[in-house]
């Protein structure tokens, strides 16, 4: 019987590993420039994550172009919610890049800014259409409902600073609302193994949240989102153990943006003169975030080549 090409079952799953590869390189980019060491390693990452994000969104276009209705179908689970929203901020972060290149970062900002509110669109219809009692909140909707706020970074230099205000703003009640009731699912329930991994995305919003502040103010605001930054990663080193209790699986993808984006908080704090405590993050962050990042992409992409991801994650097929 012969196999079907890969791109019929492209897996959003794949996503949000490229999305931390491109928070990567853009960290690495960024703190070339506030140490003094080369950038050419930054810039060989963003190379590689940014045809990885291109490769794989034409990919999933080609899926949907032979079955559009295989959209829907991904976005039906939080993972797939969560892996495609991945993709629209992936265009966002590759926008931060570019920004040298000028119009070619405008472009993939406002197609990253649409992808995400057309998704979220679908997502927030596909959970009123869901039964209430099966619409709990879990840590994969972290990304759908406060990923936008990564459009400050890109947004503010491209002349979109109110637009780029207004998300980050709807992220922060976003993060309170699941935040308040993460929290309480968790003083009720401990969740099993193998779903330990995506609860490292509580990292992302703080990061996140801080690094759109951080372009705008008030200060404090970056401060206090710096400092639960601090907390949550200190959080995650103590409970890596318990984290990562059922070994690698898909799920470990939802690690990889959130400590990128807690490498470039701290990097961001470096700039505005923190100090020694914004120096220890950025190279604790780097040292430890960035074999991690690669070691899961590597077992992600390995897993894609091998038709394993879209069946362990129950990718639609086209």
């Amino acid at each position: 019987m012969k196999r079907q090409p890969l791109w019929r079952s492209t897996p959003p799953a794949i996503f949000p590993v490229i999305l931390g590869l491109l928070g990567l390189a853009n960290g690495l980019r960024w703190l070339a420039g506030i140490w003094g060491y080369p950038v050419a390693a930054g810039d060989f990452m963003l190379g590689i994550s940014a045809a990885l994000l291109l490769f794989f969104s034409l990919s999933y276009l080609a899926k949907l172009l032979a079955r559009p209705g295989a959209l829907l179908e991904d976005l039906r689970a939080p993972p797939g919610q969560a892996g495609l929203s991945a993709l629209a901020v992936g265009f966002l972060v590759l926008a931060m890049g570019v920004l040298s290149k000028g119009e070619i970062a405008r472009w993939f900002w406002w197609i990253g800014v649409g992808l995400f509110l057309l998704l979220l669109l679908f997502i927030i219809n596909s959970r009123l259409k869901t039964p209430k009692a099966a619409r709990g909140i879990t840590p994969y909707l972290f990304l759908p409902f406060t990923g936008l706020s990564a459009a400050a970074m890109a947004g503010f230099s491209l002349g979109y600073g109110l637009l780029s205000q207004i998300f980050v703003y709807a992220s922060l009640v976003a993060f309170i609302w699941l935040g308040i009731g993460l929290a309480l699912k968790l003083a009720r329930n401990r969740p099993p193994a193998p779903l330990r991994p995506a609860y490292a995305a509580f990292l992302l919003p703080p990061s996140l949240l801080g690094l759109g502040f951080g372009q705008f103010g008030p200060e404090v605001v970056f401060v206090v989102f710096l400092a639960l930054a601090w907390l949550l990663a200190l959080l995650m080193l103590v409970l890596a153990g318990w984290m990562t209790k059922s070994g690698f699986a898909p799920i470990w993808g939802e690690m990889v943006f959130p400590v990128a984006a807690f490498i470039n908080i701290n990097i961001m704090a470096i700039s505005k003169g923190y100090g020694t405590i914004a120096n220890t993050g950025a190279l604790a962050g780097v040292l430890i975030g960035t074999p991690l990042i690669l070691f899961i992409a590597y077992k992600t992409l390995k897993m894609w080549t091998k038709r394993d991801l879209a069946k362990k994650t129950g990718a639609a097929t086209a």
